[in-house]
């Protein structure tokens, strides 16, 4: 009887086993481990021989936890399975869905929340046998992470009947929606790939595609190629070409990768791509008249560019050497000079020790702004030299040391041995350290200055290695301190300068009034690009610092009680405190409420510049001048007025039938970066003149009517 009985459950389980393996699939029951589910799902209800079996890794996580991509990113561990197959069966790769990035103490992962499902394709072999079943078991392993992170693994199995054909499984949504969330194969736009300094750039133009969207975000499907903790910079170049840059992983350095891979997304789709990487880099350049090679710079300038390094540091040394008569840097200089003949009967040593402190200050201050400017550019901010006064917080703290500065030269307050001059008891003392600050204030309020012969030796400088663009600037800022220094090192000329006198202290308060000149131009310059807003908030907060150094200079005198000093000092610094903070904040949304007007002169002969409309206009047979300029840059302003916006030039592009365009980079301007990075430079100003023919012209920084003339005659000949 017994016996009967185990023989009836052994058929009824055979039976219901048998049913089971007919209908379909058999698999073990989703595991849990902590946050995550997972169960190992088939798409198809057999597999059949000669074909692919998809099967899938099905996650569900808890509200907030995270499994990671093929990169994860700056932390974690991709999903990994070991698998054990049939003999004759293969595993594909993981088809990886497009991921989220999700920010985890500072570090950036690139993740799926909530649900994810990976899908494997399985190759099935022709020669499986109809009827059979097989066992498909996968390994699992994942990193799940929240606050914290723990690790899971699970083993899981499902049987499938082997079948002529199969039906779809009761899974076959998770599958459909596994499918929609992958990306698509190839980007509807033209994409090109390169290196340059440090960052990978990608080029894209949209052609006939779609609009190119600017949430556009690269995921790299290979860790060590790009960092995700830095952002990636999205710009238009022009109406139809777009540059996305990624700074590159240290990693890249030494041995920069041949192609990069991933998965470009925006909110509107993703897309796979792979790209080989280029091995120079060009900017995006137009594909109509203006394409084609730059000119050399030509004259003087262009001699010196074309002698290599030995020739880029002349250039930089004699730009240095000119920014010494720049108004903002003349005064500076002139208070050294004046050291120099207070203490015209210092030793040589004494006389070498300053100069050199005053070097040391020139060229460590440029160094540092040269090391401040690669470095952002080297993590995507495609900026320049003077990129400074794009800065609103610049341009008020520039104005009110300037404004205080020349309140001191007039007398208003005394600052004793600080970075107006070395005194008397500095040079007693033997100390250089009045020499360098008044160095480093030198090169603070020189380097904005865009002299002549800056422009293009900066331009290769930020373009170049870091070591190269390092010595340019260092050169530079020998060329500022140069004069000084030559002084320092033959004292002996001092005594052909004038007796110092009463006169000394005239000049002195008369340098004053050059720095609030530079005061009226920094103001003309945050009204350019805030409006009255910028300027009015720029005002006030000179009303309050002429407050504080009047407050200063009546009560902190050494005559007055140690008490009373303290108070002034206090009441001083809190007001130019509080006026700083206040003129930059108002400043700055100024600068972001202020729509500027179009760069067109009064008589309506100077038009905005863009690259569609140089286009345009050659495509009709008509020469075009364009003036790269900004209201910062003052020999821009001088070339306006002698040379590009005088009589005699408009009355010659009339003549000739040239269309004058202006590019105005007052404020940052991506497509403006362009075009001075495609012809070499870093900063304006610029002037390019371009023949219907296609020759470009690209004339010197300094300009005058008759070079411009000549310029225009010979082109259009």
């Amino acid at each position: 009887m017994h016996l009967h009985f185990m023989k009836k459950r052994f058929l009824f389980l055979f039976l219901f086993t048998t049913l089971l393996v007919s209908a379909g699939l058999l698999r073990a029951a989703p595991q849990t481990v902590g946050a995550v589910t997972v169960d190992l799902i088939a798409e198809q209800a057999a597999a059949v021989p000669g074909q692919t079996l998809t099967v899938a890794l099905d996650f569900e996580l808890e509200t907030h936890w995270h499994l990671y991509w093929e990169n994860p990113g700056a932390s974690g561990l991709p999903v990994e399975i070991e698998w054990e197959l049939p003999e004759g069966f293969v595993a594909g790769e993981i088809e990886w869905p497009a991921p989220e990035r999700i920010e985890l103490g500072g570090l950036m992962s690139y993740a799926y929340e909530d649900t994810v499902t990976l899908m494997v394709p399985i190759s099935v072999p022709a020669t499986a046998v109809v009827g059979e079943s097989v066992t498909i078991t996968g390994d699992a392993f994942w990193l799940a992470c929240k606050e914290q992170c723990m690790p899971g693994d699970a083993k899981l199995s499902l049987e499938l009947p082997v079948a002529a054909t199969a039906s779809p499984s009761e899974f076959a949504g998770k599958f459909e929606a596994a499918r929609a969330a992958l990306p698509i194969e190839g980007a509807p736009w033209g994409i090109a790939a390169t290196l340059n300094d440090g960052a990978l750039l990608l080029t894209i133009e949209q052609g006939s595609g779609p609009s190119i969207p600017e949430d556009l975000y690269l995921y790299v499907d290979v860790e060590g190629i790009v960092d995700p903790n830095e952002p990636q910079v999205f710009e238009f170049v022009s109406a139809n070409t777009a540059r996305l840059q990624a700074v590159l992983d240290v990693a890249q350095k030494d041995t920069p990768t041949a192609t990069v891979s991933g998965v470009l997304q925006s909110a509107s789709g993703n897309w796979a791509v792979n790209l080989p990487i280029g091995e120079t880099v060009a900017a995006p350049m137009a594909q109509g008249p203006i394409a084609g090679a730059v000119p050399a710079a030509t004259g003087f300038e262009g001699m010196l560019l074309n002698l290599g390094l030995p020739g880029w540091l002349l250039l930089a040394f004699l730009g240095g050497f000119i920014l010494n008569v720049m108004p903002c840097v003349l005064p500076v200089l002139s208070l050294k000079v004046f050291s120099l003949l207070k203490h015209s009967g210092q030793s040589k040593a004494q006389a070498l020790m300053h100069g050199g402190a005053y070097t040391a200050g020139v060229v460590v201050s440029f160094l540092a702004l040269a090391g401040v400017l690669l470095a952002l550019r080297s993590v995507g901010e495609r900026i320049g030299w003077g990129f400074q006064l794009q800065s609103p917080n610049f341009v008020v703290v520039l104005t009110v040391v300037f404004f205080l500065f020349a309140l001191n030269l007039m007398g208003v307050f005394e600052i004793g041995t600080s970075l107006v001059g070395a005194d008397t008891k500095v040079s007693k003392r033997n100390d250089a350290l009045g020499s360098f600050g008044m160095g480093v204030l030198a090169a603070v309020v020189g380097a904005p200055c865009m002299g002549p012969l800056v422009a293009s030796v900066s331009g290769i400088a930020v373009q170049a290695n870091a070591a190269t663009g390092l010595l340019i600037f260092g050169v530079m800022g020998l060329g500022l301190a140069s004069p000084f220094l030559f002084l320092s090192v033959f004292p002996k000329l001092v005594a052909y300068l004038p007796k110092p006198g009463v006169w000394m202290e005239s000049v002195k308060q008369f340098m004053g009034f050059l720095l609030m000149a530079a005061v009226v131009f920094l103001a003309l310059v945050a009204g350019r690009l805030g409006g009255v807003d910028a300027v009015i908030a720029l005002l006030i907060a000179l009303l309050l610092a002429g407050l504080a150094a009047w407050v200063y200079g009546r009560w902190a005198v050494p005559v007055k009680a140690k008490r009373t000093q303290w108070i002034a000092r206090l009441i001083s610094l809190a007001l130019l405190v509080g006026a700083t903070y206040y003129a930059i904040n108002e400043t700055k949304a100024a600068y972001l409420n202020f729509e500027s007007g179009s760069s067109v002169s009064e008589n309506g002969q100077w038009q905005p510049w863009s690259t569609e409309r140089v286009e345009a206009e050659l495509a009709e047979g008509k020469p075009v001048f364009i003036d790269f300029t900004a209201s910062w840059c003052l020999i821009c302003q001088v070339n306006k007025k002698v040379a590009t916006h005088s009589e005699a030039t408009e009355a010659l592009f009339d003549e000739y039938g040239v269309v004058a365009l202006e590019a105005d980079w007052t404020r940052y301007d991506p497509a403006i970066t362009t075009e001075l990075e495609r012809f070499g430079r870093s900063g304006v100003p610029l002037y390019v003149l371009y023949a219907p023919d296609g020759e470009v012209t690209v004339l010197p920084q300094s300009l005058t009517n008759g070079i411009v003339r000549e310029a225009v005659e010979k082109a259009l000949k």
